[in-house]
């Protein structure tokens, strides 16, 4: 973690395809508006300023075995309409850990089934932020893929 002036923002680092947004996602970006929230009182500092990046579409299909259903440029726009994001880019292309450093987050907040790696891929990078792990949306429907299954039996 950087040792910036009071008058900066905790930065808030969150990453995930968003493919399809849902309550679970909101869920996610509101946790993690309120967790920066929280780290800014604790620090003394002046707000909080959270950033998302959004999962390519090679990374999406490389990832999921799937191809999104909405474009990047879709999901990026989506995601930074939504009130708990102050920004949204698309991810440097494969390469996660430069998109956390193009935040340089004092908070990076993962979701409950991101997978379980990316804590020790972070340190071993030299990321030093602190990291809190999302718990899942209370209501089981809204996982992405239950709705993605559920879209897919309406079409046939």
């Amino acid at each position: 973690m950087t040792n910036d002036s009071a008058s900066a923002p905790v930065r808030v680092f969150v990453g995930g395809t968003f493919d399809g947004l849902h309550r679970g996602h909101l869920f996610l970006l509101d946790f993690a508006r309120r967790r920066g929230l929280a780290l800014a009182r604790q620090l003394g500092r002046s707000g909080v300023r959270v950033s998302v990046v959004i999962a390519r579409d090679e990374s999406v299909r490389r990832i999921k075995h799937r191809a999104p259903h909405h474009n990047q440029r879709e999901r990026c726009r989506l995601v930074a309409a939504l009130r708990p994001v102050d920004v949204a880019f698309v991810g440097v292309p494969n390469d996660f850990i430069r998109s956390v450093r193009r935040v340089n987050p004092d908070l990076i907040v993962l979701g409950y089934d991101q997978k379980a790696s990316w804590e020790h891929q972070l340190r071993a990078a030299g990321i030093q932020a602190r990291i809190v792990r999302c718990p899942p949306y209370p209501a089981r429907r809204l996982k992405s893929s239950l709705m993605r299954e559920d879209l897919e039996r309406m079409s046939t």
